[in-house]
């Protein structure tokens, strides 16, 4: 590698970019790198797996807000906000240490690799693909050479997997697929993500008995379409879900932890699906189903493989063998077309199903997609008050969903300790809870909710 000095400035080897050297394994283990992360938990799990791989190739590992000699930022590309702060965060990172590597991956590289690329405070540009080889291209300096190393993804559908620790966390995530081929018409992640890969069953359980190992309670099983894990296999979730509890539930009463799913489509619950999740100890009574728009005719012009009514009778399904469900869900506002009386179709939907948590975004132009040709792009305006709108119908309904929970009994995973003396976390139905006492982080206990008007509710430990 160039020679850097200890504050990150290149040596004028690395200015010339011409010529470079092999670093040496004791100059390697000198160097440090930081990370961030723009985007979902995928993206999370991703970036804890790059730590992990330059962690073992002898990097010191340093805060984002450190000087390093190298700054990795992995990228988002759902939105456009997204991308311009990925830019914004780029240029700081470059102004504030000019010596620096600036090494761009991600969903918003795998995309658009030549705008990215044409950033002149970009040393590296690699997408999804091919990422976990991004110390050998460090290390190798390839990018000296040709600084878009992004690989499209025909012929790049292996299942890249990464192993990391999650330092200082108390739940542990676990990426069992990735890609997504459902084609939303909003949607750049099929071009950022590629074609379904999972995680082989045999292999998802060497890494819970890892991470359990570790001493987690909690475990998150994650993707990018989850309910597709398999496809590629010959498998399912179900299946998958099936094997798990047969192989830990005999041994919870000696090892207690929990289980939670990411997210999942309305349409990708079949009936084996809803069958383990009503019959397994291990799971969480939570789950994430998205719904995007309330509207019929919205759902319809998205692209989405179900009606409003089809999702209603699933959530009732599910209540009826969940009754404590810890509902959440995404909603897009100002879909292109969107009338108010569509709009309005949908604030009744989400009073009617009575969702605990509703994560609320703008429609967001994405060029290379269906919706960005169509007709019927509403101002920003419009956009910002319906979703002004919609927050105070979620924030009511998940009031009401708070208030069920007075005087019940909930299971806490003990995080951190707040500001206000308490130890807080999460409940299985996915509720932040608080409780006085002497804690470990990672602990799991009962405790008596006896206050539930604001989050987090407070809870009396049993």
């Amino acid at each position: 590698m160039a020679e850097l000095s200890p504050d990150g400035e290149r040596g004028e080897m690395g200015k010339q970019r011409q010529t470079s050297t092999r670093a040496t394994s004791n100059e390697r283990r000198a160097t440090s790198v930081a990370f961030y992360t723009l985007g979902c938990k995928v993206n999370q799990f991703d970036t804890d797996g790059l730590t992990a791989l330059f962690r073992e190739r002898g990097y010191q590992v340093v805060d984002f807000t450190e000087p390093a000699h190298i700054y990795i930022i992995n990228t988002c590309t759902v939105t456009k906000t997204a991308e311009q702060k990925a830019r914004q965060l780029i240029r700081k990172v470059k102004r504030e240490h000019p010596g620096a590597l600036v090494v761009v991956t991600g969903c918003y590289a795998q995309t658009s690799p030549d705008a990215v690329t044409a950033l002149p405070e970009v040393d590296l540009v690699i997408g999804v693909a091919g990422r976990s080889n991004l110390v050998n291209l460090i290390e190798k300096e390839l990018f000296f050479g040709l600084k878009n190393q992004v690989i499209p993804w025909k012929g790049s559908n292996r299942f890249e997997i990464f192993t990391p620790d999650f330092t200082e966390k108390t739940r542990a995530f676990l990426k069992i697929e990735d890609g997504c081929q459902s084609y939303c018409s909003y949607c750049k992640i099929p071009f950022a993500r590629g074609p379904v890969r999972s995680l082989p069953p045999a292999q998802v359980k060497i890494e819970i008995e890892r991470l359990l190992g570790l001493g987690y309670k909690e475990i998150v099983l994650v993707g990018i379409h989850l309910g597709d894990y398999g496809k590629d296999l010959g498998c399912d979730l179900a299946s998958l879900l099936a094997s798990i509890n047969q192989e830990w539930e005999g041994k919870l009463d000696q090892e207690k932890w929990r289980l939670r799913l990411g997210s999942i489509e309305p349409a990708d619950f079949s009936p084996s699906l809803i069958e383990v999740l009503f019959s397994s100890r291990l799971l969480c009574h939570h789950l994430h189903i998205p719904l995007q728009s309330g509207s019929k005719s919205v759902l319809s012009r998205m692209n989405r493989k179900y009606s409003p009514d089809d999702y209603a009778g699933l959530v009732s399904m599910l209540r009826r063998g969940m009754p404590r469900l810890g509902l959440t869900t995404d909603l897009m506002v100002g879909f292109p077309g969107e009338t108010e009386q569509e709009f309005e179709e949908t604030l009744k939907f989400l009073q009617a199903v009575d969702f605990s948590r509703i994560h609320i975004f703008p429609y967001s132009k994405r060029e290379g997609t269906k919706a960005a040709r169509m007709e019927g792009h509403l101002p920003r305006k419009i956009k910002e008050q319906r979703v002004q709108r919609t927050e105070t119908i979620a924030e009511e309904l998940a009031k009401q969903f708070r208030l069920q929970f007075s005087g019940k009994t909930v299971e806490v995973l003990v995080e951190q300790m707040n500001p206000g003396g308490y130890w807080e976390g999460f409940s299985r139905e996915y509720l932040r809870v608080q409780v006085k006492g002497n804690f470990e982080p990672n602990t799991l206990l009962q405790a008596v909710v006896v206050s539930s008007k604001v989050e987090p509710l407070t809870g009396e430990v049993i």
